[in-house]
C-alpha cells in the first residue's frame, strides 16, 4: 500500500501524471518522513526521500551540508507575511531528513554559506529592510553576531538585495553579491557589486572592482584552488580573493547557443572544467533550439566544451567528482537532471512535480540535497499555487543503497 499523501500536495497535482509521481516520492499528513521504495535493481542508486517545512507560509532557499555536526541546514523565510521580516534556519538529519531544529533568525533568511571547516554558518538577510549577515553556530543555532546594514551606498539606492555569499579561508573574509537600483539621469539602472566582509566583525572591508561588469548573479568559490568566480549575461570572471582582483575574464559573446543569463556555477577543479547554468527569463525568439541548460567550459582558456539542454529555468547546478556527474535543477520543467560527466548525456531526468531550487551535496559525495518550492502566490502562480502546500527538502542517494543491493542479490 502506498503511503498516504499530504492533502495539500494532493490538491496541487494538476494531472494524473503528477499524482503518480507523488506516489513514487513520499508524503505524510503528519509531517513524518517516509522513504521511497528501495530500487528494484542494485544498479539503480538514485532513490529519493523527502521532508517538509513546518508551516505552509515558509519558503526554503539555500542549503548547506555541515560535516562538523553532520546536519543539512536550510535558510527559510516567511514568504507570506513579508512585513514581519521573519526568518529561520532549519537543521535536517542528512539520512532521514528529520527536522532536528528550527532556529529563529533575526531577519528573513535567504543566502547561506559556511567556512571550509564548517565552524560557522553565515546567513544572508536580503531585502532592503534587513540587508545584513548573521554568524551562526551549527552546534546549537546561536547567533553570535548580526552585522549592521550592509551596502556600498551609490546615489539614492533602491531595491537593494544581498544575493549569494561565499567564504574564503585564504583571507578569512566573506564575498557577498550586492544588487541595487540607482538613478541615472531621468532613468534608473541596476548595479551589481561584490562586497568584501570581515568574517569576525561582519563589517565591509571593500569590494572587488569589475567583479560584475554587467548583469550578474552567480558566485562560486573553488576551495581547492582558492579562486572565486562570478558570471552574468556574457562573461565568467575569475577572482583572486587575496588581491581582490579579477585575474581572468572569459568573453562569452560568441558562444553558441548564445549566453544570456548565467545564474549559477559549479567547478571541476581536477578536470579543469567550469559549469554554468542558464535560465533565460525572456527567450530570444530568433534563437534555434533550447536555450536553457548547462554550459561546460574549459578552465584553461574559457572555450566551450558542450552545451546540455537540461530543461526550462535552470537555477542551480552541482558537480560530483566521485561519480563524475553534473546535477541541474530545472525550475520551470519541474525536474532534476543527472548528466554524465564523460559523455555529457542526461542519464536520468528526475521529476519532482513542482519547483526544484538550490542544492548542496554531502561531503563524501554520497547524497544530493535539493530545496523544493511551491507556487508562490495565487496571483503570481494561479495554475500552480496551492493554499496550505508546504515546501520541502529532497534527498537523492548518489551511492548504491547497501540494504537494497543485498535484497536484490537474493534469488
Amino acid at each position: 500500500m502506498k503511503p498516504p499523501m499530504q492533502p495539500s500536495l494532493a490538491r496541487s497535482l494538476a494531472t494524473s501524471a503528477r499524482a503518480a509521481l507523488l506516489g513514487l516520492l513520499l508524503a505524510s499528513v503528519s509531517g513524518a518522513v517516509l522513504a521511497a521504495s528501495p530500487p528494484s535493481s542494485a544498479k539503480d542508486r538514485l532513490w529519493l526521500r523527502t521532508s517538509y517545512l513546518e508551516q505552509p507560509e515558509e519558503g526554503i532557499y539555500e542549503v548547506q551540508y555541515n560535516p562538523r555536526v553532520n546536519l543539512v541546514f536550510a535558510s527559510v523565510m516567511d514568504r507570506v507575511r513579508r512585513e514581519q521580516n521573519i526568518g529561520y534556519l532549519y537543521a535536517f538529519d542528512p539520512a532521514s531528513l528529520q527536522v532536528k531544529a528550527r532556529y529563529r533568525m533575526p531577519y528573513r533568511a535567504f543566502s547561506l554559506t559556511q567556512d571550509a571547516a564548517g565552524q560557522w554558518l553565515y546567513v544572508g538577510h536580503t531585502q532592503a529592510a534587513s540587508l545584513r549577515i548573521s554568524k551562526v553556530s551549527p552546534e546549537d543555532g546561536t547567533v553570535a553576531l548580526t552585522s549592521e546594514r550592509l551596502h556600498m551606498p551609490p546615489a539614492e539606492p533602491k531595491d537593494e538585495h544581498l544575493r549569494h555569499l561565499v567564504h574564503s579561508s585564504a583571507t578569512n573574509e566573506l564575498f557577498v553579491t550586492y544588487i541595487a537600483r540607482i538613478k541615472d539621469g531621468e532613468k534608473s539602472r541596476t548595479v551589481y557589486r561584490l562586497l568584501v566582509v570581515d568574517d569576525q566583525t561582519l563589517s565591509i572591508k571593500g569590494e572587488v572592482e569589475g567583479a560584475y561588469p554587467s548583469i550578474g548573479y552567480s558566485l562560486l568559490i573553488d576551495r581547492k584552488r582558492q579562486r572565486i568566480y562570478t558570471s552574468g549575461n556574457d562573461y565568467i570572471n575569475e577572482i583572486d580573493p587575496v588581491s581582490r582582483k579579477v585575474v581572468r575574464s572569459f568573453d562569452l559573446k560568441s558562444v553558441e547557443p548564445p549566453v544570456n543569463n548565467l545564474v549559477e556555477l559549479a567547478v571541476d577543479s581536477d578536470g579543469g572544467r567550469i559549469f554554468a547554468a542558464q535560465f533565460i527569463h525572456v527567450p530570444n525568439k530568433e534563437a534555434k533550439g533550447e536555450q536553457d541548460g548547462v554550459y561546460v567550459f574549459d578552465l584553461k582558456d574559457g572555450k566551450l566544451v558542450r552545451f546540455i539542454p537540461t530543461g526550462k529555468g535552470v537555477v542551480a547546478i552541482g558537480y560530483n567528482p566521485k561519480h563524475d556527474e553534473i546535477y541541474a535543477s530545472n525550475f520551470r520543467s519541474h525536474t532534476i537532471s543527472v548528466v554524465d560527466g564523460r559523455s555529457y548525456e542526461i542519464s536520468k531526468q528526475i521529476p519532482v512535480f513542482v519547483f526544484p531550487n538550490m542544492m548542496t551535496q554531502a561531503s563524501d559525495w554520497s547524497a544530493l540535497f535539493v530545496g523544493i518550492k511551491q507556487g508562490f502566490s495565487r496571483q503570481w502562480n494561479p495554475e500552480e499555487f496551492v493554499e496550505g502546500a508546504k515546501e520541502q527538502i529532497l534527498r537523492i542517494s548518489l551511492d548504491r543503497d547497501a540494504a537494497a543491493e543485498k535484497a536484490a542479490s537474493k534469488p
